[in-house]
C-alpha cells in the first residue's frame, strides 16, 4: 500500500507531465475541411501521448488516463471537424 507521502509525489508528477501534455497538445494544427490533415493531427496526438506517458506506465495515476486522455483530445477534434463543417453547410 502507498504511503500519504507517494501518493502526493504521484500526484505533482502527474500534474506536471498533464501541464506539458496539454502545452504540447495545443500546438498541433490542423486544416478541418482536409481529412488528411485531420487524420495525421489524430495520429500525432496519439504519438505524443504514448511518447509523454510512456515513463509513467507505473503510476497508478497517469497509466490508467493513457487511452482516456487519447479519446478527449481525438473527440475534440472531431468536434472541430464537426463545427466546421457546419459552419460550411
Amino acid at each position: 500500500m502507498l504511503t500519504l507521502e507517494a501518493i502526493r509525489i504521484q500526484m505533482r508528477e502527474a500534474e506536471t507531465v498533464l501541464k506539458a501534455l496539454d502545452k504540447t497538445l495545443e500546438c498541433i494544427t490542423f486544416d478541418s475541411s482536409d481529412r488528411e490533415s485531420v487524420d495525421a493531427a489524430i495520429g500525432q496526438v496519439t504519438q505524443t501521448i504514448d511518447t509523454k506517458l510512456k515513463g509513467f506506465k507505473n503510476n497508478p495515476i497517469l497509466s490508467p488516463m493513457v487511452e482516456e486522455l487519447k479519446a478527449q483530445y481525438v473527440e475534440g477534434i472531431q468536434t472541430q471537424v464537426a463545427d466546421s463543417e457546419l459552419k460550411r453547410a
